[in-house]
């Protein structure tokens, strides 16, 4: 970890004159300063301003980061976000915090947002609201050691400060694929936007792990918001192999897109959808969607809590249950 003893050492300065820099003390020269700042930017390096506050006691907001927003159709806009955040804010004002929120178009224009709210020194705690690999917002974090929760699974053996809350995504896609085999659909399609994003991956293994234990032959099918074109050339590659074909969708906003595209594709194949999240998007489509309730607001709840908490932080995570909620779009095969 960075320190201010490596900051004062490259800028040539004793490391009581680099704080004094840092806090913009009339006692330190301009130029002084411009090195001192010069050094913290290729060292990047932060204040470690949240352990001072703490300390004084005013540091009393969570930051809640959330994923990149890239559209108006970005999955980052799903109201499963706004249930999180809902789970949060009641735990957080029970216990006298504030919450702020970060969130980007780009990974770039994100990481920047974190920068300066760490940097501001009124955050003193994180809670992620997703977690992908090769993240530079979370290895940033991580090298700021700052208290973090992340709505999601760790994929390292060093978490540094981070604790996690997650549901058992694997079993949730395992069950996805099993009732729809109930059903009596054989040739099940795994629906995604990004393997990256490890809830999807999760899914898609457990929905992978039921194929393979009945025999069946396991499909990915990636969709994309943005080239409703290519989507549609896929989907009517996948639907002309079977008259009769089910999906397990990653999401509800994602299984409504793909209620719109087999609309427009017109084919001529009995299908069924199983999708995640339960948000109000699935009892309001056309047919409603049957999707697994994963209980954002409860793990919002958890994810506060745990990063409010003086527990330590593990690669273990606190799991929030799931249920399946059957609506019209998983009849039994005719």
């Amino acid at each position: 970890m960075v320190t201010i003893k490596d900051v004062a050492r490259l800028a040539g300065v004793s490391p009581s004159t680099a704080s004094r820099a840092i806090n913009d003390s009339d006692m330190i020269s301009q130029a002084t300063k411009e090195r001192v700042k010069k050094a913290m930017e290729a060292l990047d390096y932060s204040p470690n301003y949240s352990a001072q506050n703490l300390v004084k006691r005013k540091s009393n907001t969570v930051g809640i980061i959330l994923p990149v927003r890239e559209g108006q159709d970005s999955l980052g806009n799903n109201p499963f976000f706004m249930q999180i955040i809902q789970g949060i804010a009641a735990v957080c004002t029970d216990q006298g915090y504030m919450v702020a929120l970060a969130t980007g178009r780009s990974e770039a224009e994100l990481l920047k947002n974190v920068q300066n709210m760490i940097r501001s020194g009124n955050i003193g705690k994180l809670i992620f609201l997703y977690f992908k690999t090769d993240d530079q917002v979370f290895d940033f974090v991580k090298r700021q050691r700052v208290d973090c929760v992340v709505v999601g699974q760790s994929t390292t053996k060093d978490p540094g400060n981070a604790k996690f809350v997650n549901n058992n995504n694997h079993q949730a896609g395992y069950d996805a694929a099993a009732f729809l085999l109930q059903k009596g659909y054989e040739a099940i399609v795994y629906a995604y936007t990004g393997m990256n994003e490890l809830v999807q991956a999760e899914r898609y293994k457990g929905y992978a792990a039921l194929m393979a234990s009945k025999a069946l032959t396991a499909q990915a099918l990636c969709i994309t918001l943005k080239d409703d074109r290519k989507s549609q050339k896929q989907l009517l590659d996948q639907l002309a192999k079977r008259s009769k074909m089910a999906f397990v969708v990653c999401d509800d906003v994602l299984a409504i897109h793909l209620q719109r595209l087999i609309k427009q594709a017109a084919a001529d194949t009995q299908l069924a959808i199983i999708s995640f999240n339960n948000s109000v998007l699935a009892a309001l489509a056309s047919p409603a969607l049957t999707s697994i309730d994963i209980f954002p607001y409860q793990l919002g709840e958890q994810a506060a809590e745990l990063v409010l908490s003086s527990a330590a932080p593990s690669p273990q995570p606190v799991l929030v249950p799931h249920q399946i909620i059957e609506r019209e779009t998983t009849p039994f095969i005719v």
